[in-house]
């Protein structure tokens, strides 16, 4: 039984990409989580539950988006993977997320888990550097080792940063500058990148992969879209900034009024259960679950993030962004 996952790179009315069908309980889902882990994470449903999945894969900001112009009628039962401060957000308006008291989840700590059950974080992760390694000294560039380097006029046009106009991944990176910074100084901050940012795309994993093929020498990214390059074999490298990087929560949630809300249950509990952490592991750099290890084996230096400062923030944010750069 196959599973495919219909990436869409724009907010449209494209239907959902059916997984499979037979007579198994079907949940119906939005992800912003890549192809491959998302791939993997629906087949471990299938096999430990039975339960069959309809996956749309898209961007957080593509997805926020079309969840708030169809909700109270969203066309999906459940989202699995999206960024804590959207779910923070969610919490707020009336009647889109369902309470659901999962037993898998006891023994995550009370920080990663909404206490009325409305979401479930399941990993964490950070933002990054993807450097080409080949391409930097071909071009007798040196390794930028903080967020100040990449301002230096020998990275013009040689960084991709994601859009964060459709990328949580690129918002991400914004909002840690200004809590690190201040608004005032990371919006000059940004003003300046700019002149060495040569493309803005669409998905936060993007300038991994333009970073891996040569088509830049830096990608502004996240930690395991580097990682999966690096295990495929591309001379790239991470590099996490001096300054600190944000990190952010990856949660799940079910939609008030979800069709298969029964099953979209055993989903959270699949999620939260020692075979849903451990094989979330093998994809992510950090999970919840105590004593069930991730990818990486260092401590990266992670900044104290404020998530909730995030959501109560981003649209004042995303609308001063669009006035800047769009």
């Amino acid at each position: 039984m196959k599973k495919s996952i219909l990436s869409l790179t724009a907010v449209s009315a494209a239907a959902v990409l059916t997984a499979c069908g037979g007579e198994n309980e079907t949940v119906t889902m939005y992800t912003h989580n890549d192809e491959d882990e998302m791939q993997a994470f629906a087949s471990g449903v299938e096999e430990a539950t039975g339960v069959d999945t309809e996956v749309l894969r898209m961007s957080s900001e593509e997805a926020w988006s079309r969840i708030d112009a169809e909700h109270p009628d969203v066309n999906a039962d459940m989202m699995w993977g999206m960024l804590h401060s959207f779910a923070l957000v969610a919490e707020n308006e009336e009647d889109m997320l369902a309470s659901y008291d999962s037993p898998e989840w006891e023994d995550v700590p009370d920080e990663f888990v909404d206490p009325e059950g409305r979401w479930y974080g399941w990993s964490y992760w950070f933002n990054a550097l993807a450097v080409n390694e080949e391409l930097l000294e071909e071009n007798d560039m040196d390794v930028p080792e903080s967020w100040d380097d990449l301002l230096d006029p020998q990275y013009e046009g040689e960084i991709a940063l994601p859009d964060p106009g459709t990328s949580g991944t690129a918002f991400l990176f914004v909002s840690t500058l200004m809590q690190e910074m201040g608004e005032e100084e990371a919006w000059e901050y940004l003003d300046e990148l700019d002149d060495n940012v040569g493309q803005y795309s669409q998905s936060g994993s993007a300038p991994a992969q333009m970073a891996a093929q040569g088509e830049y020498a830096i990608g502004i990214t996240w930690d395991q879209a580097i990682f999966d390059r690096i295990d495929e074999g591309y001379p790239i490298d991470i590099v996490i900034p001096e300054e600190g990087v944000g990190y952010d929560l990856d949660v799940a949630w079910i939609f008030e009024g979800a069709e298969n809300q029964e099953a979209a249950e055993t989903v959270i509990d699949y999620i939260g259960s020692d075979e849903g952490m451990e094989l979330a592991a093998e994809h992510r750099s950090m999970v919840t679950k105590p004593d069930v290890d991730g990818t990486i084996d260092f401590e990266p230096n992670l900044i104290d993030y404020d998530a909730v400062w995030a959501s109560e923030n981003r649209e004042r944010i995303m609308d001063e962004w669009q006035e800047r750069f769009d």
